[in-house]
C-alpha cells in the first residue's frame, strides 16, 4: 500500500482513501480567509478613522487634560494635525460615535438567523460572495456618505451589515460539506483566522492612511479595502463551488474522502430540525460563550482605539499598530490550537469535549485575567499594551473551543446553528459600543474605562462556566438524518472512534 494512503472505515465492508496533498477543499479554504478578511477589514476600517473623522472628543479632551483620568500628554498627538488632509471632520460627540459604530450591528444582527435559512435552502455561496461584494461597493462610498449627513451614514452602516449578516452562516453551511471530520478544526480556523488578520492589516494601515495626504487622508482606507473586496469577488464567483459533488475539477479521491464524514444532504430533503436546535442545552451554551466572549472582544476592537487615544494619549498610528498586534497574535495562536486540537483529537490523547472546553476555558481565563490590571498600570504604556497584547491574543484559543463546537454537535445544519451562534455573538456587538459612548459621554477617564473592563471580565467568566458546565462534543440527535441511523445500526463506530482511525 502507498505510505501516502491512509485508510478510512466507513462502514464495515468499505473504505474510504483519504485524500493528501492540495485539494478544492483548500483552495475553498484560501478563498474563505480572504472572503473574512474583506469582512472585518471592511467593517472596522470606521473603528480607526473615527478618530480622525470626529474633531468634537478632541476638543472635550482639552478640559480632561487637566484631570488625573488622563495619560500625560507625550507630546506626539497626532490629533492636532489631523486637518493636514482634505477630508472633513465631524462634530460628533461620544454617544453619536457609538450609535455610528454600533449602527453595523443593527443590520448584522437581523440577517443572522434568515442568512443561516436562506443558506441551508439555497446554498452559501452567492450569499457569501453577493454580500461582502455590496458590502465592498458601499464602503467605498462612505466618505461621500458622511458629506450627507450622519443619518446617512447609520443607514448606510446599517445596510452593510444587513447584507454582510448572511456571511458567516453562508460559509458555515459550506464547512459542514467541505471539511472532512478529522480536518475540521484545521480547516475551520484556517478559513476563520481571516477575521482576525483583517484587523491586523487595516488597523494600523488605516491610521498610517490617516496621517497622509493620499486620497485625503481618513477617506483612503474606504477606497482601498473598498476595491480590494470587489476583486476578491471575482476569484471567489469563478472558483468556489457549492458542494464538492457540483465541483468540476474536484478528484475523484478527494470528493469521496470529504463526504465520507462531511455533510452531503440534499438541502430541501429535511425540515430543519427547530425543537431539537432551541432545546439544545449544547447550542444555548455556545451561544451564551460566544455572547460573553464578544462583548469583551467588541469592545476591544470597536472602541478600545479611542481609549488608547483619548486616555493612555496614543497618536492614531501608533492607536492602529498597538490593535493590531493583538490581533496577529489571536490569528497565530487560533491557527496552533487548530493544528494542536486536531491532533490530540486523532491521537485518542483527548476527547472532542475535553478540547473544546479546555482550550475555551484557557483563552477566556486569560482574558479575564488581564483586563482588570489594564486600568491597574495607569499610564505605564509598556504594561498596558502587552496586557492588552495578551488578553486579548489568547481568545485565538477559542476559534477552537467553542467557536468549532456547532460542527461537532450539528454538522449538518450548520448554516442555522451558525446563524444563530452569530446572532448571539453581534447583539453583544449592537449593545456594547453603545454602552461605552453612554458611559464615557462628555466623561473619558481612567475611572470609566476601568468599570468598563471589569464589566468585560465578568462576561469572560460567566462564557467559561456556562459552557464548561453545558458543552458537549458528540453530535446531537437532531443532527442525525435517517440514513445516518440506518448506517448506525449497521455498526458505524462514534465520532471520536472515527477521529482515530484517521490517523491509523
Amino acid at each position: 500500500m502507498d505510505e501516502k494512503t491512509k485508510l478510512l472505515d466507513n462502514t464495515e465492508d468499505k473504505t474510504i482513501p483519504v485524500h493528501t496533498g492540495y485539494g478544492a477543499r483548500h483552495t475553498f479554504t484560501i478563498l474563505s480567509f480572504i472572503g473574512y478578511f474583506n469582512l472585518y477589514a471592511l467593517r472596522y476600517n470606521l473603528s480607526v478613522a473615527m478618530v480622525a473623522m470626529a474633531n468634537h472628543t478632541d476638543n472635550m479632551s482639552n478640559k480632561n487634560e487637566s484631570q488625573s483620568g488622563v495619560c500625560p500628554d507625550p507630546g506626539i498627538n497626532v490629533t492636532t494635525k489631523q486637518s493636514v488632509g482634505k477630508a472633513v471632520q465631524y462634530d460628533w460627540d461620544e454617544v453619536t460615535q457609538g450609535m455610528i459604530l454600533s449602527s453595523f450591528f443593527y443590520g448584522y444582527v437581523a440577517t443572522q438567523i434568515p442568512g443561516g435559512m436562506l443558506s441551508e435552502k439555497f446554498g452559501g455561496k452567492r450569499l457569501f460572495g453577493y454580500g461582502i461584494l455590496i458590502m465592498a461597493i458601499l464602503t467605498a462610498l462612505t466618505p461621500l456618505v458622511a458629506e450627507v449627513g450622519t443619518w446617512a451614514l447609520i443607514v448606510t452602516r446599517a445596510i452593510e451589515g444587513i447584507v454582510s449578516g448572511t456571511s458567516f452562516p453562508a460559509v458555515a453551511a459550506m464547512q459542514g460539506k467541505w471539511t472532512p471530520e478529522s480536518e475540521r478544526t484545521l480547516l475551520t480556523v484556517l478559513a476563520n483566522s481571516g477575521a482576525s488578520i483583517g484587523n491586523v492589516i487595516v488597523l494600523p494601515v488605516s491610521g498610517y492612511l490617516c496621517n497622509q495626504q493620499f486620497f485625503g487622508g481618513w477617506p483612503a482606507s474606504f477606497y482601498i479595502f473598498g476595491g480590494i473586496g470587489c476583486i476578491w469577488f471575482l476569484f471567489w464567483h469563478f472558483l468556489i463551488y457549492e458542494t464538492p459533488a457540483t465541483h468540476p475539477r474536484i478528484s475523484l479521491t478527494e470528493k469521496k474522502y470529504i463526504e465520507s464524514t462531511a455533510g452531503q444532504r440534499n438541502l430541501q430533503s429535511y425540515p430543519t430540525p427547530w425543537r431539537g436546535i432551541l432545546t439544545s442545552s449544547a447550542m444555548w451554551a455556545i451561544m451564551l460563550a460566544v455572547f460573553c466572549q464578544s462583548w469583551g472582544a467588541y469592545i476591544s476592537v470597536t472602541v478600545l482605539p479611542t481609549y488608547m487615544n483619548k486616555i493612555q494619549r496614543f497618536d492614531i498610528t501608533q492607536d492602529g499598530l498597538l490593535m493590531a498586534i493583538p490581533n496577529l497574535v489571536t490569528a497565530l495562536i487560533g491557527l496552533f490550537s487548530g493544528w494542536l486540537a486536531d491532533f490530540l483529537r486523532r491521537r485518542g490523547y483527548l476527547s472532542t469535549i475535553v478540547v473544546r472546553k479546555l482550550f475555551s476555558s484557557v483563552s477566556l481565563l486569560a482574558a479575564a485575567l488581564c483586563l482588570p490590571f489594564i486600568s491597574l498600570a495607569g499610564c505605564d504604556h509598556v504594561a498596558v499594551v502587552t496586557l492588552i497584547v495578551v488578553g486579548n491574543g489568547m481568545l485565538g484559543f477559542c476559534g477552537s473551543g467553542f467557536w468549532v463546537n456547532f460542527l461537532d454537535i450539528g454538522f449538518n445544519f450548520s448554516g442555522i446553528t451558525m446563524g444563530l451562534i452569530n446572532f448571539s455573538s453581534n447583539v453583544a456587538g449592537v449593545i456594547s459600543p453603545y454602552f461605552v459612548g453612554l458611559l464615557t459621554n462628555n466623561n473619558e477617564t481612567m475611572q470609566q474605562w476601568r468599570t468598563i473592563f471589569y464589566v468585560s471580565m465578568a462576561f469572560y467568566v460567566a462564557g467559561t462556566v456556562v459552557f464548561l458546565l453545558f458543552g458537549k462534543g458528540t453530535e446531537s440527535d437532531w443532527n442525525k438524518l435517517p440514513s445516518d441511523i440506518n448506517i448506525q445500526t449497521s455498526g458505524t463506530t462514534s465520532e471520536d472512534d472515527t477521529c482515530k482511525r484517521h490517523n491509523h
